[in-house]
This record gives C-alpha cells, sequence and structure tokens, in this order.
C-alpha cells in the first residue's frame, strides 16, 4: 500500500484520532475501501490509536488548560472518541482536577464581580456541573468570610 505523503504529513505532524484520519482522506477523496485499508494500517503500525490519545490528551489539558470535564468530553467527542473510552480516563484525578481549576476561576471572577450568583453563572456557562459549582461556591463563601485577600 502506497500512502499519500499530504496523508502522511498529517498523521505525524501531531497525535490524530482515526475521526480525523478519515476526514483528512475523505477530503483528499480516497474511496471508503481505501480509507478503511489506510486506517487499519495506521492502526496497526502504532501511528492511530484512540485510547493512548484520549489519555495524552486529558493529560495535556491537566498540565495546561483550564477545561471542565464537560468541555474535555465534548472536544473528544468532536474528535470521534467513543465515550466508553472517555469515561474510561474520567478518574478521581481528573474530578479533583476540575474541582481545584473551577475554585481558581471563581476566585478570579469573584474579585471582578463579588457576586456569588454571576459566578454561578460563569462555571456554569464553562461546563461545570451544578454539584462542582456548589461546591466552589461553598468554598468561595468559607474563604470570602475570612477575607477576601487571602486568594
Amino acid at each position: 500500500m502506497i500512502l499519500d505523503d499530504k496523508l502522511m504529513k498529517y498523521v505525524l505532524f501531531q497525535k490524530r484520532t482515526v475521526q480525523e484520519v478519515k476526514l483528512k482522506c475523505q477530503s483528499l477523496g480516497f474511496t471508503e475501501e481505501y480509507i478503511e485499508e489506510i486506517i487499519a494500517y495506521l492502526i496497526e503500525n502504532g501511528y492511530l490509536d484512540d485510547d493512548l490519545y484520549t489519555m495524552k490528551y486529558i493529560l495535556n489539558v491537566m498540565k495546561l488548560k483550564k477545561k471542565s470535564i464537560q468541555e474535555i468530553r465534548f472536544d473528544l467527542l468532536r474528535r470521534g472518541i467513543n465515550e466508553s473510552i472517555i469515561e474510561k480516563y474520567i478518574t478521581k484525578e481528573l474530578k479533583e482536577y476540575e474541582i481545584k481549576v473551577a475554585i481558581e476561576l471563581a476566585k478570579k471572577k469573584y474579585k471582578a464581580c463579588e457576586d456569588f450568583l454571576k459566578v454561578k453563572k460563569y462555571l456554569a456557562g464553562k461546563g461545570y456541573s451544578r454539584e462542582v459549582i456548589n461546591k466552589v461556591i461553598d468554598s468561595l463563601k468559607e474563604i470570602s468570610d475570612n477575607n477576601i485577600e487571602r486568594f
């Protein structure tokens, strides 16, 4: 099998999901049969692995970005990752990270507006669950009662 140079550059440039590669192949005008051969070859040779992609994506988000679990889930679903793979990586550690990040965001927002309702709406807009928002607001109220400058 001969792989197109554009496709190999696309795959090698950064990690991709199976869905992303399928879409790229379609845009290059490959037939469905040929696309399936390419995908099988890339998976077999370790170029594509949605499980590994999901794990690395979540680790990168935890290191570099401030996202809710819901935002992470939507990003991965948009990239064609199966829900069962995503659920496997939503761990206790990720949930603790989410609360920590939500508290950081809430502190910044509260300093700007000093309104708990606006902070709740802000966090909801970022995709945080009601449970996380309530924990964060309780924590924020406790801190603000003591002294907001301690942030």
